[in-house]
């Protein structure tokens, strides 16, 4: 308890007064150092959830680009099986190459390629890669002749059309690639 200061007792009125504003002084410290604390902390709790938010936003990143590169790598795959199929001749397997060879002029011809052969395949699979059907599209007579390679339950296909002559008529040939899940 704080008291004025009288005449009568000086000295000892001094000393709690001193005692007095030495506690008044103690608690605005006290009430600042609470202030600060508080402050900190919020800070602390604000820069925590900084940290998650990015943590989180990154984790995100990195799973689409990994689903961004497995779907690069498929359409990757379906181009170069596609262009295989239309500018090679492989008599093995005739869906790496299904060019008319033309003996006359002693190459293939790319872009011609024979249908029968297709027809005839058994099917392609390279690693985790398959080639699921093949669709032509022959656009004079609006024929459309699809030959099914493989009937696996996949969520990962991808196909690319391409312009070509079969059986000596144009045609939009597509090919669907899948990867095995």
């Amino acid at each position: 308890m704080c008291y004025k200061i009288s005449k009568s007792n000086i000295t000892r009125d001094r000393k709690l007064n001193q005692f007095c504003f030495n506690k008044k002084r103690f608690n605005n410290f006290n009430q600042k150092g609470i202030i600060f604390s508080t402050d900190a902390t919020i800070s602390f709790v604000i820069i925590l959830f900084t940290i998650l938010i990015f943590t989180l936003n990154l984790s995100n990143t990195i799973n689409l680009t990994e689903r961004e590169l497995t779907q690069l790598e498929l359409d990757q795959k379906a181009i170069f099986i596609t262009d295989s199929l239309i500018k090679n001749q492989n008599t093995v397997q005739p869906l790496l190459g299904a060019c008319i060879y033309d003996e006359e002029k002693k190459r293939v011809l790319t872009n011609n390629i024979d249908y029968l052969k297709i027809k005839q395949s058994s099917g392609l699979k390279i690693n985790t890669f398959f080639v699921e059907s093949i669709t032509i599209e022959f656009l004079k007579t609006k024929q459309i002749e699809k030959v099914i390679y493989n009937t696996q339950n996949t969520t990962q296909c991808t196909s690319i059309k391409r312009f070509i002559i079969a059986n000596n008529q144009k045609a939009i040939i597509e090919v669907r690639i899948c990867k095995e899940n």
